[in-house]
């Protein structure tokens, strides 16, 4: 395969800022796409990647620290969305090379399947790890989407055999409150076992029962989505906190403490996904109930009182008190004083539902089924070639001479390499900044292709 895949390098065409056009044309975001995706496959290690790894190959990160070389990375944006970039370009393409290394990446996922379904965030898919599963950062979701997606496009006998294995995971996880934890099986202490609403849980485990719902693939996906949706409207605030929780305990159903910094806390940054999760059973079911917790989590938002002096809200708003709280790195102790809270956490921002909003505010004005229709509509509109045109040329710019987009380490990482006897003044070959520019390219193709086809 990677001789098919050097042969293409060979074949390009000499791209770079000088000589590039205004607009990149057809064949120039062709032999880009060519060149960055042959410069990828060739990082691509036991079948995967990790979420970054140095220039010279000599570490990879994972999760947060370095991991060993013959690992990969699950967590997104690794693995399952880097080869998720391989497959849409496989499909827009040619199969050929591009096709290979999706197989190859879908081989290594399939390896670190749980026994239950699940996928942790990172392993050894030569060893066949056994751990627990998680739902954390997206990483199980992911990769069931993942191979859905591969079973769609490859329609082989048996791909959607680990889809199903997924869809039974997250039912074997729901927790008779309707909730998920982080991991599962959960631990039998730590936060792990909490239910888990953390870097959108919920709405990311929702979100993937009701597509396969609607695809149709698994049976009995809706009224496990259904539950969840439940389960959100059972842990709403009460009065004067009319949002949710980053985490709860899921024999009493009240907010807990995560990780020592994380006190219990109402938490606007959280409560995003609740409401996009809410808008979409609604609009799945017609089930009103699924809409009756918004107004006041709008309402909420939309209070200024529960505004810093700085405009932002705190990421987390003390049960029972509703003032903003914090925590420190060394020992489960809250703080009041923003001063005093650990450093590296996004303890202060600009949450707000917007998408949530607009969709409920147009529901309001228009009825569900309008809406439906009238959001089938924006998304069949397709962009231009002109309006992506900007994204792709600063794409093609930011590669370098090896068809790679490249990163200094960021503060995080040199931490990593030097603890483990690294140079940590290197630069980073990021997973997530491939998938970034090379979705921008593909997504400039294909409206050329498109245009050209269409005669304009």
């Amino acid at each position: 395969m990677y001789r098919r895949i050097l042969a293409v390098a060979l074949g390009l065409l000499a791209i770079s800022p000088a000589t590039l056009a205004q607009t990149p044309t057809q064949d120039e975001t062709r032999a880009a796409l060519d060149k960055a995706l042959t410069a990828m496959a060739g990082q691509q290690r036991n079948g995967g990647w990790g979420n970054s790894v140095t220039v010279d190959g000599s570490a990879l990160r994972g999760e947060h620290d370095l991991i060993a070389s013959d690992w990969i990375t699950l967590q997104p944006p690794a693995t399952p969305k880097v080869a998720g970039v391989f497959l849409r370009a496989a499909r827009l393409l040619g199969s050929d090379p591009w096709e290979g290394v999706v197989m190859k990446a879908r081989d290594a996922i399939m390896a670190l399947q749980t026994e239950e379904g699940g996928f942790p965030h990172e392993g050894d898919p030569a060893a066949h790890s056994h751990r627990s599963g998680t739902f954390d950062d997206d990483t199980t979701t992911a990769c069931i989407n993942f191979l859905l997606d591969w079973a769609q496009y490859s329609e082989k006998p048996g791909a959607l055999d680990p889809v199903t294995r997924g869809a039974a995971f997250i039912e074997a996880a729901q927790y008779h409150c309707g909730g998920w934890p982080q991991y599962f099986p959960p631990p039998r202490r730590g936060y792990q076992r909490d239910v888990t609403l953390n870097d959108n849980v919920m709405r990311n485990v929702i979100f993937t029962l009701l597509r396969l719902h609607r695809e149709p693939v698994i049976a009995g996906t809706l009224e496990c989505a259904k539950r969840g949706g439940e389960c959100l409207i059972r842990l709403q605030g009460g009065e004067g906190e009319r949002i949710w929780a980053q985490q709860y305990d899921p024999d009493t159903l009240e907010p807990s403490w995560a990780r020592k910094f994380e006190p219990p806390g109402y938490s606007p940054a959280e409560s995003v996904g609740a409401c996009d999760a809410l808008i979409e059973l609604y609009l799945e079911t017609g089930e009103d109930r699924f809409l009756a917790p918004l107004p006041d989590a709008f309402a909420w938002y939309d209070d200024e009182s529960h505004r810093l002096p700085n405009g932002k809200f705190a990421r987390l708003y003390e049960p029972g008190t509703h003032r903003p709280v914090y925590g420190r790195r060394d020992v489960a102790e809250k703080v009041y004083d923003f001063a005093n809270a650990t450093g590296g956490y996004g303890w202060q921002a600009e949450w707000y539902p917007h998408a949530a909003k607009a969709a409920y505010d147009r529901i309001q004005e228009i009825g569900r089924d309008a809406y439906l229709e009238e959001r089938a509509a924006a998304r069949a509109v397709q962009p231009t070639a002109a309006s992506l045109a900007e994204r792709a040329t600063q794409a093609i710019a930011a590669m370098n001479a090896d068809g790679l987009w490249i990163e200094h380490a960021t503060e995080e990482e040199q931490k990593f390499l030097s603890t483990a006897g690294h140079d940590p003044d290197v630069d980073m070959i990021p997973s997530g900044l491939f998938c970034k520019h090379a979705g921008a390219l593909l997504d400039y193709y294909e409206a050329l292709q498109r245009e050209q086809e269409d005669g304009k």
